[in-house]
C-alpha cells in the first residue's frame, strides 16, 4: 500500500523563535523543528550517539546542532555528521509553510 501520508500540522510559524530548536512530537516519534535564517527545518528528534538525547536541549551554531550528550555536529539542513563524518547521518523531513501555519511532511 503506497497512500501518502498528509502533511502533519506542527503550528504556528511565529512560535519557534529565530535560530532555536524546538521538540516535536507524533506518534510516539520525536522530531526536532529548526528555525534558521535560511527557513524551517525538521531533523530526527534524537541524536545517533547511544544516548539518544533530544537535540532540541543542543545548541545551534549557523545550520549545525551539538548533541548535548555526546557533543558530536551535524548539518541541520542536509542530515550530514559534521564532527564525526563516520557517525550515522541524521534523518531529515520536509517542513512547508502555509498561511503561517508549519506542517510536517513524513513523505
Amino acid at each position: 500500500m503506497n497512500e501518502e501520508n498528509e502533511p502533519i500540522l506542527i503550528g504556528e510559524a511565529g512560535d519557534i523563535e529565530p535560530n532555536s530548536v524546538e521538540h516535536f512530537e507524533y506518534e510516539e516519534t520525536d522530531y526536532a523543528i529548526y528555525n534558521l535564517e535560511s527557513g524551517f527545518y525538521s531533523t530526527q528528534g534524537t541524536c545517533t550517539c547511544e544516548d539518544h538525547a533530544l537535540l532540541s536541549e543542543g545548541t545551534i551554531d549557523n545550520e549545525e546542532i551539538e548533541c548535548p550528550s555526546c557533543g558530536k555536529t551535524f548539518n541541520i539542513i542536509t542530515g550530514d555528521a559534521i564532527s564525526d563524518p563516520e557517525a550515522t547521518s541524521l534523518k531529515i523531513y520536509d517542513i512547508t509553510l502555509e498561511n503561517k501555519k508549519l506542517f510536517l511532511n513524513l513523505n
